[in-house]
């Protein structure tokens, strides 16, 4: 629905990319995990295996674990090159007054379908119809309710 990584409404895919940078007798290494757009792959990609490729061996235990991180990322960038890339003006989700006055009359139902078990995007694509909202919003409004409830408690 909409990037962990930027945040702009657009289809999303689940990846995990690792970095290692191998200082012979230490290393260091970081991960980027998440929903993330088609652009935010392809950056995340190129940046991790790049950055692993070059110096990501350097060291005893990066010698043997830096190939890993390389094939993981370049299995998991694969898998995503199919993706639809990301529409044209597509910018994060916000949610106005208005917004939510068109919501409000849907969350009954909302809230019904996710303790059934339905599955989360589907509810608020199918939600984001009704309301004439787009569901990045409807997931917002989702979020601020639960946030709301946390504070009471």
């Amino acid at each position: 629905m909409f990037c962990q990584k930027c945040g702009i409404e657009a289809p999303t895919k689940y990846v995990a990319f690792y970095q290692n940078i191998g200082a012979l007798v230490m290393r260091f290494s970081r991960s980027m995990e998440g929903n993330l757009c088609k652009s935010c792959i392809h950056s995340t990609f190129w940046s991790y295996t790049g950055i692993t490729v070059l110096i990501g061996w350097l060291g005893i235990i990066s010698f043997i674990v830096a190939p890993f991180f390389v094939l993981n990322n370049i299995f998991r960038y694969i898998f995503c090159l199919t993706m639809p890339a990301v529409p044209l003006g597509a910018t994060a989700p916000t949610l106005t007054e208005a917004d939510v006055e068109r919501l409000n009359p849907h969350m009954e139902q909302f809230f019904t379908r996710i303790d059934s078990g339905e599955e989360l995007e589907t509810v608020a694509q199918d939600t984001a119809m009704r309301a004439n909202v787009t569901p990045g919003q409807v997931m917002l409004f989702f979020r601020a309710i639960l946030e709301a409830q946390n504070e009471e408690q």
